[in-house]
């Protein structure tokens, strides 16, 4: 069991990160990305298999095209191994970054994290509208949600978000690294972040499916 200082108990975490991993990880995550500096077109179309909506080619065009114009300056200055754990360090340009990416047409925190995640995958976990709710659910924390839909205010948003996640990450990290050490034995590498990331939202997304009991 693993107990989440945001509120999150997760039974045999370990069994569900495999059993999703079984069924979903050749779709995105074992996709490498390329020009770690870049969003490539290939960056964009794999979220479809994450429910980016991203799905018909005049959005897909659309999409990449903003994102990696927008985006292309600010990833050079953040190195690919930049870990969440030091966000004090990458405040500044993550917080551009996200910016940067939701100015782009059909574009909030979910898509744009969804995108960016393949870049830099220890720093940026998938923001969906599930992940955000959960770690924004608190009462001193939930009138910032209508800002996820304002593009000048979403990086803000995402950015207490990712406070959040960061203290998370720090209070499980021993549990999270072992995880993560017996999912790459098992073949399925992923960054703490991204363990993280799914383990909240497989406890909290509306329809449950990976909170039944996985298969053994």
């Amino acid at each position: 069991m693993l107990r989440l200082a945001s509120g999150c108990t997760i039974e045999r975490p370990l069994d569900r990160l495999k059993w999703f991993c079984e069924g979903e990880y050749a779709y995105y995550d074992a996709i490498p990305s390329a020009n770690p500096n870049s969003i490539d077109p290939l960056d964009v179309v794999v979220t479809v298999a994450m429910n980016s909506f991203v799905n018909s080619a005049t959005k897909v065009h659309r999409v990449h095209q903003g994102i990696a114009a927008n985006c292309a300056p600010i990833l050079a200055t953040i190195p690919e191994n930049a870990d969440l754990v030091a966000l004090d360090l990458w405040r500044g340009p993550l917080r551009q970054l996200l910016h940067r990416a939701v100015q782009v047409q059909g574009v909030l925190i979910p898509v744009a994290t969804k995108v960016l995640h393949r870049k830099r995958r220890s720093l940026v976990p998938m923001l969906d509208s599930v992940v955000i709710r959960h770690y924004l659910s608190a009462p001193e924390y939930k009138a910032l949600l209508a800002g996820t839909e304002s593009k000048d205010k979403a990086a803000d948003v995402a950015m207490e978000a990712l406070r959040l996640v960061h203290d998370d990450l720090l209070k499980a990290r021993n549990e999270l690294e072992m995880l993560q050490q017996q999912l790459a034995v098992a073949g399925f590498p992923l960054t703490l972040v991204r363990i993280l990331e799914l383990l909240v939202w497989t406890e909290t997304e509306p329809a449950g499916g990976y909170r039944t009991t996985p298969p053994v």
